[in-house]
């Protein structure tokens, strides 16, 4: 292979720095980092269109060493421009002022001037803080070059304030002083055929791939999806022993570096081997099949249902220990029952429900106010509210028909207990108190979707509530109609 003479000057040169010592200054800041691959931009704008630290601009009165330490050590400067003093006071940091700007003195402050042509780091400031690499050639700016304060950190790592526009400048050319020795070289790499016929080294294009196809029923067919479950596409080598001729060869090409003098430069060329377009590749690929949906108990992976049902109620009435006063019933009422439970796996769940009703029925006792020979309307509650704790047990899948038997448990809570005659609200009451509840059910729902159904419900309900003059033991017979919402 034939490389320029340059490349080996720049191995030399790389070499003979290589125990160059680095500083022990943090540096973390962008304005001190070089991309090796950019080129800087020929920067010949004024400066000031976007002050990076406004309060130390040579426009805000600052002119001399004095006047900069006196513009630091400002409060109204670091509570007005708090967001640039941060960022001023993090490159302190980076220097080696352990404090900050506690720990900067005048003596720390150099005044002097820029060459034009610098190539460097130079902040900028416009909703955000950032840097671009530029040359130094700024208008506007004297015979002297461009005016500057050097910062200088007690281990003599420094950065610049520009006059100007405030802005911050770390240098990247030995003529400022910067980081190293930084150039811009032109690589080309060019390399000789040579041919072959011994035993050479083989590369092998091996390929595996393996799918899963999932068969999910439908209405009048079956869907296949498929997916991809492993792939193997990787290059082997190997002694091919036969020695079939070939040539090895290295692809040329060229490409422009900076280099620094804490840059290593390494070239990699690649040698490949060709035999003439006699490859070696092996390809396999294999498919396995599963069935999902349809009998699958846990397809929809619910874990809550809402229940709403809303229908009519019948309650058993008391009876009377003599044959002097009759009662009978008084028909349906309205009723209202949500139900909230957890889903435990397919065939259990567990939740509280709230249910609405009325208890009345009818009989011809005398009470105070009555009319002789004609039947009262008795309600112990209305409404009577039941909220119970309740287990579910289904028998089905979790889509289409299915069918639930429940029990239940809880505390019922009464009021509105009355006794009308004629239409008339009399003034005597049950006096009805709340009391335990327990019941049953039974129910055949259908859902259309993992998540909605409909349901048909009917249950029975039994009471223990005391009244003034006896303790009710009534049941109810709720049938209604529900939605069914799972999630």
């Amino acid at each position: 292979m034939r490389f320029p003479s340059a490349v080996f000057l720049c191995s030399f040169l790389l070499m003979s720095v290589g125990a160059w010592s680095q500083t022990i200054c943090k540096r973390s800041s962008p304005v001190f980092k070089f991309d090796q691959q950019l080129s800087p931009r020929n920067f010949t704008e004024k400066l000031g269109n976007h002050p990076q630290f406004p309060f130390l601009q040579k426009d805000s009165g600052v002119t001399s060493r004095t006047l900069f330490m006196k513009a630091v050590r400002n409060r109204a400067n670091r509570k007005k421009f708090k967001t640039e003093f941060n960022v001023f006071n993090g490159l302190l940091k980076d220097i080696g002022f352990t404090n900050g700007y506690k720990d900067l003195d005048v003596a720390d402050v150099e005044n002097l001037f820029i060459n034009p042509g610098t190539i460097g780091n130079l902040g900028f400031f416009n909703k955000k803080n950032g840097y671009i690499y530029v040359r130094l050639n700024p208008a506007g700016e004297g015979d002297d070059g461009v005016a500057a304060w050097r910062i200088t950190g007690p281990e003599g790592c420094y950065f610049y304030i520009l006059h100007t526009c405030g802005n911050a400048f770390f240098a990247n050319d030995p003529a400022a002083g910067g980081p190293g020795c930084c150039k811009e070289i032109g690589v080309r790499v060019t390399t000789d055929t040579v041919r072959t016929d011994s035993a050479h080294d083989r590369k092998l294009h091996l390929v595996i791939t393996f799918y899963q196809g999932i068969i999910t029923p439908g209405k009048k067919k079956f869907d296949t999806t498929y997916q991809l479950m492993r792939n193997l596409d990787t290059t082997a080598t190997f002694r091919d022993s036969a020695g079939r001729p070939g040539r090895i060869y290295s692809p040329a090409f060229a490409d422009r570096w900076v280099l620094c003098k804490d840059t290593t430069l390494e070239l990699h060329v690649p040698l490949n081997f060709d035999t003439a377009g006699n490859k070696l590749e092996y390809k396999q690929s294999d498919t396995t099949y599963i069935r999902a949906g349809g009998k699958n108990k846990d397809e929809c992976h619910n874990k809550w249902e809402i229940d709403a049902n809303g229908g009519g109620s019948f309650n058993s009435i008391p009876r009377f220990d003599n044959t002097t006063q009759h009662s009978r019933t008084d028909g349906a009422h309205p009723y209202a029952e949500l139900d909230i439970s957890h889903i435990f796996n397919h065939w259990f769940q567990l939740g509280v429900s709230a249910a609405y009703m009325t208890l009345s029925y009818q009989d011809d006792i005398a009470y105070p106010g009555s009319v002789p020979n004609t039947y009262n309307t008795v309600y112990p509650a209305k409404p009577v509210i039941p909220v119970q704790l309740f287990g579910r047990f289904t028998i089905g899948g979790p889509k289409g028909w299915q069918a639930n038997v429940s029990l239940s448990a809880g505390y019922s809570f009464v009021s509105g207990g009355k006794i009308v005659n004629s239409g008339n609200t009399l003034a005597v009451k049950p006096g009805t108190k709340g009391g335990i509840t327990a019941g049953g059910g039974m129910s055949v729902a259908y859902f259309f979707t993992c998540k909605f159904g409909l349901a048909l419900n009917v249950s029975g309900q039994y009471f223990n509530n005391p009244a003034t003059a006896m303790t009710y033991h009534l049941a109810a017979l709720p049938v209604s109609l529900g939605v069914r919402f799972r999630l």
